[in-house]
């Protein structure tokens, strides 16, 4: 994504609590940083894309964090995907300094990363979603504004919740299939024309080797990671509880997230949740 916008013309000042990846955004062109304070002192705008609710609060809210370098008016875009009550806390504590915030989590992976066509679902004041929409265009091809703050975050695991869920349901049917002797390109086939055909088959199969592109045929590697699967479904599941929705399979592909992480799966795609669910042995008694 800071490849795209340097492509694009932007300059960066960029800093990550990972000396790597930040030796890496120096080694693309992008200014060094010694603290979030510090690259958001630097910029017109801040961008951030951490893995959890508490990695945002600490980088925006923490000691040498965003509020101490950024500058009344600034305006951030945070492109995590977090719990919805997290952005507009963060939204607010910034707003009482005069600092705006939008939330932009994204979705295609490493794949649409690279590629600069991530979809991009945005909660935020729409005077903010056009300030942010140059650099937003940068890094993504299908670019939404969803409503106010929190909004792209809901949008964004209700999206997860339908892709978990059909990664786990797409992996169990073929793992049937695979007991009874069908032939996984042949049921691929059939399904791709049926009512199960799904983003899931056609994108990212699970199965190794019916698509070369696919995780499943490069060791699973990602993508979008295990862990991160069981940790959105996780905020989908709290965000069903807050608002007294009930859900069951959101819960249950989270379990089975976790469990597939808690068998090394964890770093590797999603997809591996087909790898996790391999049969019993005949001698097992069920």
């Amino acid at each position: 994504m800071l490849a795209n916008l340097l492509k694009k013309g932007f300059s960066a000042t960029a800093y990550d609590i990972v000396p790597a990846a930040l030796d890496a955004a120096v080694a693309l062109g992008a200014a060094r940083a010694a603290s979030p304070a510090e690259a958001a002192a630097a910029g017109d705008m801040v961008v951030t894309i951490l893995p959890s609710s508490g990695n945002v609060e600490a980088a925006y809210l923490g000691a040498g964090g965003i509020l101490e370098g950024a500058a009344r008016g600034k305006l951030c875009i945070d492109m995590s995907t977090i719990d919805p009550g997290t952005s507009q806390r963060v939204a607010a504590r910034l707003a009482e300094n005069g600092i705006r915030f939008i939330d932009a989590p994204v979705s295609g992976g490493v794949g649409g990363a690279t590629a600069g066509t991530l979809a991009i679902m945005v909660g935020g004041a729409p005077e903010d979603f056009a300030e942010a929409k140059p650099a937003l265009d940068a890094m993504g091809a299908n670019i939404t504004h969803v409503g106010a703050v929190g909004a792209g975050e809901v949008a964004k695991l209700c999206n997860n919740l339908i892709a978990g869920a059909a990664f786990v349901a797409v992996s169990e049917a073929f793992r049937i299939a695979e007991g009874f002797g069908v032939d996984p390109k042949t049921l691929t086939q059939i399904i791709a024309k049926s009512s199960g055909a799904t983003w899931v088959m056609e994108k990212n199969h699970p199965v190794p080797g019916i698509d070369p592109n696919s995780a499943a045929s490069r060791d699973y590697a990602p993508g979008f990671m295990t862990d991160l699967m069981a940790k959105d479904l996780g905020l989908a599941v709290n965000a069903a509880r807050e608002k007294r929705v009930p859900v069951s399979v959101a819960a249950a592909a989270q379990q089975v997230y976790r469990m597939a992480s808690a068998h090394g799966l964890g770093r590797k795609d999603c997809a591996a949740v087909y790898r996790f669910l391999a049969p019993s042995p005949q001698e097992a008694p069920v």
